[in-house]
């Protein structure tokens, strides 16, 4: 371990860094300054799931760079990009505390509420604590964040049935989506809405299909995801922003999708021109709502 300082440390996946992940890194890094140690988050890449399941592939909330920004941002000193393997998911709880004590210089060990890690769910906290306290870590319970309860899963089962509003209070930001622009169909150049086509990363969760006001890169714009079954497109859905008062080349360029409110459904309708009543209504909405 080229990095000699010594560090209380949290893992876990933090899937989306939410409130309550937030609460727990807070204890970390308290435990931390009282202890005159530094503060680490162990996390990963890859959802543990994802690798020892291939078959049941998890929508991630936060990509690997996102989620590092993140967990920096909310105060920790260091944060250690762990690759999970089948050979790491065969770890028990103690051979993973052995390895953060001797690879990562972990002292001291804050434990969420309700987490475990490590192969095999019959150990707990005390189990933990005990085989600590004799191998030269203390391990340390986390509180529970009581005036909100709050999870990854949560999370995306609000972004998935579109409701952005409470995805946000549970995140404590409004959740975004990262991605190129690329040509599309010109659909809506067509009906007096061009837009930017985003193609997101696929490893993240897109919301629920329907109209959004979002911001794309900080300037107010309204998004459809969705199929455009008005068009007869097929099944593939499509990610497009209609930028208010802006004019420009935007293909091959990164834009980043900030999710505000959540409109409406996706609509099929009987012809373009109650589609484009439909859209001139969207517009004078979140051109309200944007105070525009």
């Amino acid at each position: 371990m080229t990095d000699s300082r010594r560090y209380v440390a949290t893992i876990g996946f933090f899937d989306g860094v939410h409130n309550g992940h937030r609460y727990l890194i807070r204890q970390v890094c308290d435990e931390a300054l009282s202890r005159g140690l530094a503060s680490l988050v162990v996390t990963f890449p890859e959802h543990p799931r994802s690798v020892l399941v291939p078959s049941s592939r998890v929508s991630l909330l936060s990509l690997p760079d996102e989620k590092r920004e993140r967990l920096l941002s909310a105060g920790v000193d260091r944060v250690a990009m762990m690759s999970f393997t089948h050979e790491l998911g065969r770890l028990s709880p103690f051979e993973f505390m052995d390895m953060l004590r001797d690879d990562y210089g972990v002292e001291v060990l804050v434990v969420g509420y309700d987490h475990h890690f490590g192969h095999g769910s019959q150990y707990g906290f005390e189990d933990y604590r005990a085989y600590g306290e004799h191998h030269g870590i203390d391990v340390v319970k986390a509180l529970e964040l009581s005036d909100m309860r709050c999870s990854s899963t949560a999370v995306r089962e609000a972004l998935e049935r579109g409701d952005v509003d409470s995805a946000s209070r549970m995140l404590g930001y409004n959740y975004t989506l990262t991605g190129r622009v690329v040509r599309g169909f010109h659909l809506g150049t067509g009906l007096g809405f061009p837009t930017a086509n985003v193609e997101a990363d696929g490893r993240k969760l897109v919301p629920a299909n329907g109209v959004y006001a979002v911001l794309a890169d900080g300037h107010p714009a309204m998004l459809n995801i969705g199929v455009r079954p008005t068009m007869d497109n097929g099944s593939a859905v499509s990610v497009e922003a209609h930028i208010f008062d802006f004019s420009g080349d935007l293909y091959g360029k990164s834009m980043t999708l900030t999710f505000l409110k959540r409109l409406r459904d996706e609509i099929r309708f009987p012809d373009t021109q109650s589609l484009r009543g439909q859209l001139m209504d969207d517009e004078r909405y979140c051109r309200r709502f944007f105070g525009r």
